[in-house]
């Protein structure tokens, strides 16, 4: 009974859809209570915490941005398919979809689709980064860590009083605990932003996705990481904004 529960495709999809409401509220909750922390607070002391506030709202705008655009970016469909026999093909093909794939072109098991330049399934957005929403997922993780940063630079001192009183048992003010919190979250943030950064930068710069990687497939690199990075990411600084990048990739022929 147990293992038929457990084989349920349409619960575990079910679930999955679940996980994705789930993650699609409360990451922009957590994002909400920090702004408000950081607002609230920030505002009551003096004229330069007011005047890093605007700068703090336009990161937060852009961090929210981008966490929606990289969630609601679906994957391209590939237009060419070419139905074909089960065992009338040796090379890129995939059995699941029953068409030919193009370069590039992965099966995701989650998402039960082939997907371009799939970099790996999230679970946090629930969904494949993809060569469409790559762009907005990197945002997504750069900009929290320069908040993250930008935010540790005017609190540290409040992270530092909680921990401090902690182990010595000093009474510090309602209003520095609420900073702790905030600060605290701003240090959790930027670690696990970074840490992921530390598998993505590599792989931007040569062009790479985490599945090439692991196959040790270099094929797409243009040959310097310049080229490799606004490949991705825009050829201007405006382009690091959570905006499409609107650039005709010719990804869709079958070779």
């Amino acid at each position: 009974m147990l293992k038929k529960f457990l084989k349920n495709e349409k619960l575990w999809k079910s679930l999955d859809k679940v996980k994705w409401i789930i993650a699609s509220f409360g990451w922009p909750c957590a994002f909400i209570f920090w702004f408000q922390v950081m607002v609230v607070l920030y505002s009551s002391r003096g004229l330069m915490p007011q005047i890093s506030l605007y700068i703090f709202h336009f990161l937060w705008i852009i961090i929210t941005c981008s966490f929606f655009q990289a969630s609601f970016t679906p994957p391209l469909k590939c237009r060419d398919i070419v139905p074909i026999p089960e065992n009338g093909w040796e090379g890129d093909y995939c059995d699941k979809c029953d068409y030919i794939k193009p370069k590039r072109w992965h099966h995701c098991r989650k998402c039960d689709r082939c997907v371009y330049r799939m970099d790996h399934h999230c679970p946090i957005l629930q969904m494949c980064i993809h060569e469409d929403n790559h762009k907005f997922f990197l945002l997504f993780l750069c900009w929290p860590l320069i908040l993250a940063i930008f935010t540790l630079s005017y609190g540290y001192y409040d992270l530092f009083m909680v921990f401090y009183s902690g182990f010595t048992f000093e009474k510090i003010s309602t209003e520095q605990h609420y900073m702790g919190t905030g600060m605290s979250n701003s240090f959790m943030v930027g670690f696990a932003a970074l840490y992921l950064l530390k598998f993505q930068i590599p792989n931007l710069l040569r062009n790479q996705t985490l599945i090439e990687e692991s196959r040790d497939d270099d094929r797409f690199d243009l040959g310097d990481w310049k080229s490799n990075f606004k490949s991705i990411m825009g050829p201007f600084i405006t382009c690091w904004l959570p905006v499409k990048n609107q650039i005709k990739k010719k990804h869709m022929k079958i070779e």
